[in-house]
């Protein structure tokens, strides 16, 4: 390496692009380490308050009265589940009302099941199998949306790194003293910050990350198993 390229090898970018960077790569980062410290700060206060107490009764007795304070002991299962709905954010709040109106057409995956396993099965346990298949389709989109997430950081920090170069490569000639036609570059962009929508892409690659994440999903491939034709085992 040259030493102009050794003196222009880190360039800066404008206020605008680093401000989008750190907002990007590194704040969720920071909020994230900060709730762990804070958790990890009210568990260490918690604890160190009973740890010197030999009676265990009296330790538990102190914690079943402090979550009586709380209410979480006279709140049956419906009230808490009222609870946390209410304490839902706006981007929370449309995530679960769009999962409850989402629905699996029992129907379809009756006939799917009857024709797997080549005999008719009742009504409730198509009801089973459905809801299962939503969890299965709600694990596999939000996974989609990781993928999707993922592309976009990687599109961000191609194009950080093709700035970078264009700007380097402007001071370096600047240095030799030639001749150059500076032209105002637009500023960086993430395309995170509008929703787009899912790909088939993201689909199958969530797909492939899932079945590589839970080892014991089946092969997509036929197999047998003793004498049999192996259907359930795809």
């Amino acid at each position: 390496m040259s030493d102009s390229e050794s003196v222009h090898s880190d360039v800066s970018l404008d206020e605008e692009d680093e401000e989008l960077i750190w907002r990007v790569f590194y704040s969720p980062l920071e909020e994230q380490n900060g709730a762990d410290e804070n958790l990890a700060e009210f568990q260490a206060e918690e604890i160190s308050d009973l740890s010197d107490i030999e009676d265990e009764e009296l330790v538990n007795k102190y914690k079943r009265l402090k979550r009586q304070e709380q209410g979480e002991e006279d709140l049956d299962d419906d009230e808490k589940k009222r609870l946390l709905i209410t304490s839902f954010s706006n981007d929370q709040m449309e995530r679960f009302e769009a999962y409850r109106r989402m629905a699996v057409n029992k129907p379809g995956v009756k006939k799917i099941c009857n024709g797997v396993l080549g005999h008719l099965i009742p009504q409730n346990i198509a009801v089973v199998m459905a809801g299962l298949s939503k969890l299965l389709l709600g694990d596999i989109i939000t996974k989609a949306f990781e993928v999707q997430e993922n592309e976009f950081k990687t599109k961000l920090i191609m194009d950080i790194d093709a700035k970078k170069k264009r700007k380097r490569d402007t001071l370096q000639r600047l240095s030799r003293g030639e001749d150059v036609l500076l032209i105002p570059e637009r500023n960086l962009l993430y395309m995170g910050d509008s929703k787009m929508p899912l790909t088939p892409e993201h689909i199958r690659e969530a797909w492939r990350l899932y079945r590589l994440e839970n080892s014991g999903t089946f092969p997509a491939k036929w197999r047998t198993q003793g004498e049999g034709d192996g259907l359930l085992f795809r």
